[in-house]
């Protein structure tokens, strides 16, 4: 342990010193890079990231000259290290080249991609997923379980980087959570390697906090993210337990929730998915008149909340999970309900009507398909007529009729009009006339009415017409062919014209 104290404290030394002459170098290279949201004042250099990765190097190189148990371990993985910085140092050089003269996107994206193939290559793989445990046995898409993670992480850290000192405080507190695992788990290189950036960080925050004096950069950002992305991978591998295996995915939760909220923003909105906006949490805390170090302090306390959330984690207890769970939810909580994002506000409201109004859909639903049976089931036409004005008032109509002008003999039976109370027959409505058919012809149609101030139909309308008509329409021609039988004894003639040439054409055929 005292090495680890050691460690930290040479470091954080290190960093002190090594970030002067680097501030120096980035003002003289003009790497002040361009204006963000008015975050980035002029003079102030990026190359932060160059100072972090020269100060870690240093301080494993003294850790080199001490000779105990620890310097053995870190030494039997150099193999390992290899594997974290080959890939990590291209990220750095692709972060620094944007720093100074500025790199596309897609460069940027490719570059970083093939550096995440290297390390899956390297034998540094995700093969469970978090939370469910799931074996991922295909290598195609371990590549693409690894490559995406280690993207996720290393774009949403450098998309936080939006305050003086809240992408490296967040690393920060990223860095301790997979420290003490590693130390629980008994890791040794893992605890060299987050106990030295820990220390770094500290000491660069020194120059990096509100009022900062030097900027992470892109090669700051995207090299911290890819290395503790990386990191948390070799971690989860080394463990054999799975919540061990959710520790550092939960420890990410405040930079993967903002990227989560831009692109779910972005898509509600219409706004390109990857493109820049001023919108992300901390741009809304400065939009509720934050200060930026309070913002800043705020956010810091959310991280330390998700780092503390992930370590709880590791003593799996149903107790410690669900307290790891509110912890959680918390923060999730604040920063989706509290900082009022206009898209998620509207989701929200979105979501609650779909959810009240597919549960009335169904019960209309059901109403129908009982009305169905109930006019199966009827005895008289007048009952099956009672039925379908009952259901149709049940599904907010406001006035039926049965106009039957094709009758035989103008014997049409009496269907009352149904109205409700409050409803006038005028302009501020609309219609449905439903063509009714008996004996093979249309002898009149159903007509609903409806006002138009009234909310969209909950049921679905093609249900009106293939379930609950079909019936009534049933019962109608039953009686339509008992008034011909009727007609045709009295007159001794049939008066449907469809029944009287089927007879003239039986007649023929004898």
């Amino acid at each position: 342990m005292r090495t680890y104290l050691g460690l930290l404290f040479l470091s954080a030394l290190f960093s002190l010193l090594i970030t002067i002459p680097v501030r120096s170098l980035g003002r003289r290279l003009r790497a002040f890079g361009k204006a963000h949201g008015g975050r980035e004042q002029a003079q102030i250099p990026r190359l932060g990231g160059l100072a972090i990765f020269v100060t870690m190097l240093v301080a494993w190189g003294v850790l080199l000259l001490v000779p105990n148990a620890v310097r053995v371990q870190f030494l039997s993985e150099w193999r390992t290290l290899l594997t974290i910085l080959v890939p990590g140092t291209l990220v750095l050089l692709v972060g620094a080249y944007d720093d100074l003269v500025g790199a596309p996107p897609q460069l940027k994206l490719l570059l970083e991609t093939i550096a995440a193939a290297m390390v899956w290559g390297a034998g540094f793989r995700i093969s469970r997923l978090p939370l469910i445990g799931y074996e991922i046995k295909s290598p195609v898409w371990s590549l693409v379980s690894t490559v995406f993670w280690i993207l996720a992480v290393t774009n949403a850290l450098n998309l936080i980087d939006g305050l003086d000192g809240l992408a490296a405080g967040t690393a920060f507190f990223v860095t301790i959570s997979v420290f003490v695992v590693s130390l629980i788990h008994h890791n040794v290189f893992a605890c060299v390697l987050t106990v030295t950036l820990a220390g770094t960080l500290l000491g660069f925050l020194q120059y990096n906090f509100a009022p900062a004096s030097i900027y992470l950069g892109d090669a700051g950002s995207l090299f911290l993210g890819f290395f503790l992305g990386t990191l948390a991978i070799h971690s989860a591998q080394k463990s054999s337990t799975l919540m061990a295996i959710v520790v550092p995915f939960v420890a990410f939760g405040l930079p993967l929730m903002d990227t989560s909220l831009a692109v779910v923003r972005r898509f509600l909105s219409g706004q390109p998915l990857f493109g820049a906006d001023q919108d992300h949490i901390h741009h809304r805390l400065l939009q509720r008149r934050l200060s930026p170090r309070i913002a800043v302090l705020l956010l810091y306390a959310m991280a330390a909340l998700f780092s503390l959330g992930s370590i709880i984690i590791v003593h799996s207890t149903g107790s410690l999970v669900a307290l790891a769970g509110v912890l959680i939810g918390a923060t999730a909580w604040f920063l989706t309900s509290r900082i009022q994002y206009s898209e998620l506000t509207e989701l929200n409201v979105y979501v609650s009507r779909a959810v009240q109004s597919q549960r009335r859909v169904m019960v209309n639903q059901v109403v129908i398909r009982k009305a169905s049976r109930q006019l199966e089931d009827a005895t008289s036409l007048e009952g099956s007529w009672q039925v379908l004005t009952s259901t149709l008032e049940a599904l907010d109509f406001d006035e039926v009729r049965c106009e039957l002008p094709q009758w035989p003999a103008g014997r049409a039976p009496a269907l009352p009009r149904w109205s409700r109370n409050a409803h006038q027959n005028s302009d501020d409505n609309w219609n449905v006339s439903i063509p009714l058919r008996a004996s093979e012809m249309v002898v009149g149609e159903l007509q609903i009415w409806r006002a138009l101030r009234k909310e969209r139909l909950l049921f679905q309308f093609s249900s009106l017409l293939d379930t609950l008509i079909p019936p009534f329409e049933m019962q109608l021609k039953k009686h339509y062919a008992s008034q011909e039988r009727e007609l045709a004894e009295e007159h001794g003639v049939l008066s449907s014209p469809a029944l009287q040439a089927g007879i003239l054409a039986g007649g023929g055929k004898g």
